[in-house]
C-alpha cells in the first residue's frame, strides 16, 4: 500500500494570500444558466493555512490512515513528473486549468507539454483586443480573476503552440462520470468554497470539508480519489468517508495537494484535453459564452469563411446539450460553389471538441459548412458584468446561416443523375445555395431568425496541421 505523503518545506515569502474569484453578476438582460461559477463568486481570500502539520491530539499517531487499492486511484502515481505551480495573485483558474491540460497530455501521449497559466491570464485580460473579455476597472490582470468556460474560449484559439482540443463539462452529472474523466483523460478543473476554517492537517493529510457554503470562490485540479478517506480527517467531521484528491496551487508548497471531502459541493466542473499538434488556429468567435445556439428544426445548417492558406486539419465547435448532437461537416470554396471535402461526425459530450478529418484539405479561401441536428452554437450578444463586459462583434462576410431546405439543396447538390457512360454536365449551383444564405451581420437577423437575443459568429474553428 500506498500513502501520499505531502513534503514540508517552509520557504519564506511563500505563504500569502490569494483571491481567485471574478464577480460575475450580468447587470444586462442575459442570464448566466449553465456556468455556476459565472453567477455567484465574491471576492473572498484563498488563505495558506500555517497551523502544525499534526493535528493536535493526545496521540500523535491517531491520524496515520493509510489508503488502500480499492476504491483509490491517483494521477501522480501515472505522472510522477507532473510538476506543481504556485499561483499568482488571484490566478488560481488558470493554473487549475493548465494542471488539468498538462496531466492530460501526458496521460494521452507519455509526453509533457507546459502550459504557461499567466499567459491564459495576460490573454484573456489583454487591453488591446476589441473581443472577448474587456475590463472597466483599473486592475492588473492578476489581479481580475477569472473561470473556467474563459479558458476553453481563450486556448481553443492556439496558445503558444498549444491548442485546447476539448472541454468536456461534467457539472451535475455525478461522481462516477467525473472519476472517468481523471481516469481516462486526465486532472479535472472544478471550483470550490475556499474557507480557511474549513482546512487542517490531520497526520500527512491537509483536508477540507465545507459541506454548507454556497459560494466556490477557488479553482483547483482534481487529480484522484480515496472512497475510504476518514471521515473524521475533517475540520468540520464529514457525512461520510471519502474524499477527492486535488492539487492546490494556491497553497504553494506546504499544502500543495489537499483532500476535499466529497461532503464540499463541486461547480463548474470541466475536464480540459490539449494538444501541440496544431500550427494555426482560425476563428470569428470570442466563444460560445452561456452556451447560445440557434435551432430550424431537424437541421440548422451554417458556415464560417476563412482565408489563410494551408492544410485544414480539423474543425473545433460546440454542443450546447448534455446529449451526443450529429453534425456533417462540408468545406466549400469561398464561393460555395465547390465541394472540397465532406465527412460525418458526432459531437460526443456538451462542451468543446475538435474533429479530425479524415484526410487534411488543402485550403486557401473557403468555407466550413456544418449541419447541426440539435442547434448550432453562436455567439450571444454583449454581457455586462461587474468588472468586465463580454463583447461580442460580427463582420459581414464571415458567418452565414442556411434559410432554405438543406434537404433539397443537398439533393440538388450532389444527386445529378448520369447515364452510364456520359460524363456529368456542368451545373452552376450558385443561385440554388447562395440566395438562401444570411450574413449573420444582416441588421435583421434577430428579427429573421425569430431569436430572443442578438447572434454574432458561428462558433466553428478551422485547425490547421504543420
Amino acid at each position: 500500500m500506498k500513502k501520499l505523503l505531502i513534503t514540508l518545506v517552509m520557504i519564506t515569502g511563500l505563504i500569502s494570500m490569494y483571491s481567485c474569484s471574478f464577480r460575475q453578476s450580468s447587470q444586462s438582460s442575459e442570464t448566466a444558466t449553465t456556468r455556476p461559477t459565472e453567477v455567484t463568486t465574491t471576492g473572498t481570500s484563498v488563505q495558506t493555512t500555517t497551523k502544525e502539520k499534526v493535528k493536535a491530539d493526545p496521540d500523535i499517531f491517531t491520524y496515520n490512515y493509510v489508503h488502500g487499492e480499492e476504491g483509490y486511484f491517483n494521477l501522480l502515481n501515472e505522472e510522477p513528473e507532473f510538476r506543481k505551480k504556485v499561483q499568482e495573485g488571484d490566478t488560481c483558474w488558470a493554473y487549475a486549468a493548465a494542471a488539468s491540460m498538462e496531466t492530460s497530455h501526458f496521460l494521452k501521449t507519455g509526453n509533457s507539454i507546459t502550459v504557461d497559466p499567466m499567459a491564459i491570464v495576460n490573454t484573456v485580460w489583454d487591453t488591446n483586443k476589441s473581443d472577448g473579455f474587456i475590463k472597466k476597472i483599473d486592475a492588473s490582470n492578476k489581479e481580475m480573476g477569472g473561470w473556467g468556460w474563459m479558458v476553453t474560449e481563450t486556448v481553443s484559439r492556439g496558445l503558444n503552440g498549444v491548442t485546447l482540443d476539448s472541454a468536456k463539462i461534467l457539472t451535475d452529472k455525478g461522481r462516477d462520470a467525473l472519476k472517468d474523466a481523471i481516469r481516462s483523460r486526465g486532472g479535472v478543473y472544478a471550483a470550490v468554497p475556499d474557507n480557511s476554517d474549513k482546512k487542517d492537517w490531520y497526520g500527512d493529510y491537509y483536508t477540507m470539508n465545507d459541506a454548507k457554503s454556497s459560494i466556490a470562490d477557488h479553482a483547483i485540479t482534481i487529480i484522484g480519489w480515496d472512497d475510504s478517506f476518514p471521515k473524521n480527517y475533517f475540520n468540520e467531521e464529514a457525512s461520510q468517508n471519502g474524499a477527492w484528491i486535488t492539487y492546490n496551487s494556491a497553497e504553494g508548497i506546504l499544502g500543495s495537494y489537499y483532500y476535499v471531502s466529497y461532503d464540499t459541493p463541486l461547480t463548474d466542473i470541466i475536464s480540459f484535453t490539449a494538444t501541440d499538434k496544431y500550427s494555426n488556429v482560425l476563428s470569428h468567435d470570442a466563444g460560445n459564452e452561456q452556451d447560445k445556439y440557434i435551432s430550424r428544426g431537424e437541421e440548422t445548417t451554417v458556415a464560417n469563411v476563412f482565408h489563410a492558406a494551408g492544410k485544414l486539419a480539423a474543425v473545433g465547435t460546440y454542443n450546447d446539450f448534455d446529449e451526443e448532437q450529429s453534425i456533417k461537416i462540408e468545406v466549400y470554396d469561398s464561393s460555395f460553389k465547390t465541394l472540397l471535402y465532406a465527412q460525418d461526425a458526432t459531437l460526443a459530450f456538451h462542451g468543446y471538441q475538435t474533429v479530425e478529418l479524415d484526410n487534411p484539405v488543402s485550403v486557401g479561401d473557403y468555407a466550413i459548412v456544418i449541419t447541426y441536428t440539435k442547434g448550432a452554437p453562436v455567439e450571444g450578444q454583449n454581457i455586462d458584468y461587474e468588472r468586465a463586459d463580454y463583447v461580442t462583434a460580427c463582420d459581414s462576410g464571415q458567418s452565414y446561416i442556411f434559410l432554405g431546405d438543406w434537404k433539397n439543396k443537398a439533393s440538388i447538390f450532389h444527386a445529378v443523375e448520369v447515364p452510364e457512360g456520359e460524363e456529368a454536365p456542368a451545373v452552376d449551383h450558385t443561385y440554388d445555395y447562395i440566395k438562401d444564405l444570411k450574413d449573420m451581420n444582416d441588421g435583421n437577423i434577430k428579427e429573421t431568425l425569430g431569436i430572443d437575443f442578438t447572434p454574432n459568429n458561428f462558433c466553428i474553428k478551422a485547425l490547421y496541421t504543420y
